[in-house]
């Protein structure tokens, strides 16, 4: 199992897009991704949520509460 880690520490945009389709093709069945941005950004995650869902992946947010930061669990969905 490995751990994948997308960091998105500026302004979301279509540059988030391309970054996470590239990583998504190096995800597998037991690994687990994990998109950390700042929580002022949550707002902006849902087209992330449905790039994880349109590729395969079940999807977990939880808010930081300590580290005033968003993360997204990502898991590809087994067949």
């Amino acid at each position: 199992m490995t751990d994948h880690y997308v960091n998105y520490d500026k302004e979301l945009g279509m540059n988030a897009n391309t970054q996470l389709i590239d990583v998504l093709k190096e995800v597998g069945e037991e690994d687990e991704l994990i998109i950390t941005m700042d929580a002022n950004d949550a707002t902006q995650a849902d087209y992330l949520f449905d790039i994880l869902r349109n590729n395969g992946f079940d999807v977990l947010p939880k808010g930081g509460h300590d580290d005033d930061k968003y993360h997204i669990i990502a898991h590809r969905k087994k067949n």
